[in-house]
Order: C-alpha cells, then sequence, then structure tokens
C-alpha cells in the first residue's frame, strides 16, 4: 500500500454568533484523498477539466452562475471521473452552545478538523 495524500480546504468561519455581519450559518471542510498512485492521473483529468469548463486559473464554484444547472451538471459528471475520494465535516454553528469550549477560534478549528 503507497502514500495517500490529502488535500484539505474550509469555507465558513469560526464565529458561532451567525448573527453577525459576515458570519456564516455553516463551517464546511473537505478533504480530498488521493492515492499516490493515481496523482498523476489525477492532475491530467483535473487539467482538462479545468480547460474544457474554465479555461485557466483555479476552478472555483463562485465562477458558476447559479441558474446554469446543465453547466454544473457537465461539470460533475466530469469531477466524478477523478480518482479521488471526498470526505466532508459540515457544523451548524446554531446547533453549539455560545458559551462553550468551541466558541474560541483554536479550539473550534481543531475539533472540526479531528473529527474529519
Amino acid at each position: 500500500m503507497g502514500r495517500t495524500f490529502a488535500f484539505v480546504d474550509e469555507s465558513g468561519n469560526h464565529d458561532l454568533d451567525t448573527s453577525k455581519s459576515g458570519s456564516s450559518a455553516f463551517f464546511v471542510v473537505c478533504s480530498v484523498i488521493i492515492a499516490e498512485k493515481d496523482l498523476p492521473k489525477a492532475y491530467e483529468l483535473a487539467g482538462l477539466i479545468r480547460a474544457t469548463h474554465f479555461q485557466r486559473g483555479e476552478i472555483k464554484s463562485s465562477k458558476l452562475k447559479s441558474k446554469d444547472a446543465d453547466r454544473r451538471r457537465r461539470i460533475l459528471v466530469d469531477l466524478a471521473e477523478l480518482p479521488l475520494k471526498l470526505y466532508f465535516t459540515v457544523v451548524d454553528k446554531g446547533r453549539l452552545y455560545q458559551d462553550g469550549g468551541l466558541q474560541f477560534k483554536k479550539s473550534f478549528i481543531k475539533h472540526v478538523n479531528n473529527l474529519l
């Protein structure tokens, strides 16, 4: 069994007071898991997907129009061919105790990342 790589990204912020301006209701961490032997194929396919659907630069969902469901579907069909696994942790911050230990950024981030 060879090495495995994990690429991790997060969305949202740690602030439990979701009524504040700029605070998100959810905090999401996504981990993309790829076996070392599959990295060359994954990079090659990702490059083709980028060239086909995004021309250049990063593949970002913010570049997609929310009403263009057909384009989103085509991109997802292509992404499904990548040799990887996805793991998500989604935290509904409204369900957490506001005065608990997770109100502190370092504790919150560490706890959520350990859930992966």
